[in-house]
């Protein structure tokens, strides 16, 4: 990736990062109804996820534009008596835009991001991906292990 900085986002980034969700957003699922709130309701996830460190966020720069994004939301385990890890990661929101595809931008956010997950001591990170994208995560060590139970609220589209 020619001329690309990857790095964590901050609180500065949060416009960009929303810009970005909603491109996700909109390829994935191209119908529907806007949310109006979505701005702010990014905001305040987001922006007070960085401030309190529950949301790392890496991003991939090219020529002053944010083009790609990786999320890691913290979990907090419940703590065990004996000496054990902390906290795991959901890695969720992992995009790039299309016009930086097949450059290796996600593969670097990925190297980014699971780098960092190593030195903290993050257990595990869990991501539900794409099928275009089972390949990257191959690559970068993730595994397909035997599935959780999960309960979805039938009450929540």
């Amino acid at each position: 990736m020619a001329n690309a900085l990857v790095r964590q986002a901050t609180i500065d980034d949060v416009p960009a990062l929303a810009d970005l969700r909603r491109e996700l957003t909109l390829e994935e699922l191209p119908a529907g109804e806007p949310r109006r709130d979505f701005e702010a309701a990014f905001r305040d996830v987001v922006g007070d996820g960085l401030r309190d460190g529950s949301w790392v966020v890496w991003v991939a720069e090219s020529e002053g534009q944010i083009v790609a994004h990786a999320f890691v939301a913290i979990v907090e385990k419940v703590p065990r008596p004996i000496e054990a890890s902390r906290q795991i990661g959901y890695l969720t929101n992992v995009y790039t835009r299309p016009a930086h595809r097949g450059q290796g931008v996600g593969a670097t956010l990925l190297a980014a991001t699971t780098e960092w997950a190593r030195h903290h001591g993050i257990e595990l990170l869990i991501v539900w991906p794409s099928e275009r994208s089972i390949s990257l995560y191959d690559r970068h060590g993730f595994a397909a292990l035997d599935e959780p139970l999960v309960w979805i609220n039938p009450d929540v589209e």
